[in-house]
């Protein structure tokens, strides 16, 4: 089903519904989730987002995942002061839920995040579900290093921050469809969907969410150059990698540098729509995710 003939107010209302919000106290701290059991599942989906920190930005995509596998969306938490500290706060919930049998799918920014996890906690770790991302691997052309310098450098990150906390959060929230809007090729009623979605999304976004997600992407630079292919051994055979051929937010090198990273990974990347392809072909991916799980 395309974005154009969904209804995104019942399809959310439904999600809401079958996927609310929960509560885990964490030291002393609220660590809020949504997590959806699927009777009968063989696998559960813990769904990172990418540098919005927006994991409901994908509930469309996510409500077809729930025809099949249990479910659990994590927003991160605003307490957790870098990415180590998110890491371990995730792999602490997926322990106390007792989750069984958990892939990761990180999109972006979550696809490093998950790296984290992966290397940091592998005991919560079955697999890799890693979406229009890249590696922690130096060994990159100047093209890519510059890419990556360019994306989380410190005085980009320090320039977000000072925007962010002059800009009215209903300025940024109305930037946002504009991202999807190359890849819609004049379809109205895609983009109404898209902003019917933003909409929704509306009590998530806050400033202190936005500087945040800032934090968390500029304190990328202290994983660099640490992560090694031995650390994913046990994960030989178990990550999916899916790598838009028109996405052109990482260089081929990085994109290649992940590959080599990864032991033995399925890599797709026949698929179109940039960045965000998989809210305009989520049947794409879920037929992938699948065929990758379920083999």
């Amino acid at each position: 089903m395309t974005l154009a003939e969904l209804n995104v107010k019942e399809e959310w209302d439904y999600y809401n519904k079958v996927a609310p919000f929960q509560i885990y106290n964490l030291n002393g701290n609220e660590f809020k989730y949504r997590y959806y059991k699927k009777d009968g599942s063989t696998a559960t989906i813990a769904v990172l987002a990418g540098g919005s920190g927006l994991a409901d930005g994908f509930f469309l995509f996510l409500r077809s995942l729930m025809d099949k596998y249990s479910l659990i969306t994590i927003p991160y938490p605003l307490f957790c002061k870098d990415n180590n500290e998110t890491a371990d706060a995730i792999a602490a919930l997926i322990r106390y839920l007792q989750a069984e049998n958990v892939w990761y799918w990180g999109q972006s920014y979550g696809g490093l995040l998950a790296q984290i996890i992966a290397k940091c906690h592998p005991d919560v770790v079955s697999g890799l579900l890693l979406t229009s991302t890249a590696s922690f691997s130096t060994d990159l052309a100047f093209e890519g290093m510059q890419c990556l310098v360019n994306m989380i450098n410190q005085q980009k990150e320090e320039g977000r921050v000072k925007k962010y906390q002059k800009m009215p959060v209903k300025l940024a929230m109305a930037m946002f469809p504009l991202m999807f809007k190359p890849h819609m090729k004049g379809d109205k009623q895609s983009y109404r969907a898209i902003k019917d979605l933003i909409k929704i999304l509306e009590p998530e976004m806050s400033r202190e969410h936005f500087i945040h997600m800032t934090h968390l992407l500029g304190d990328l630079r202290n994983h660099f150059g640490l992560y090694k292919k031995e650390d994913f051994e046990y994960l030989t055979g178990k990550v999916l990698i899916i790598e838009p051929t028109d996405d052109k937010t990482f260089t081929n090198d990085i994109k290649k540098a992940l590959c080599d990273m990864m032991p033995q990974p399925k890599v797709v990347d026949e698929i179109e729509g940039g960045h965000l392809a998989i809210m305009f072909n989520p049947d794409g991916y879920i037929q992938l995710i699948d065929d990758f799980i379920g083999g």
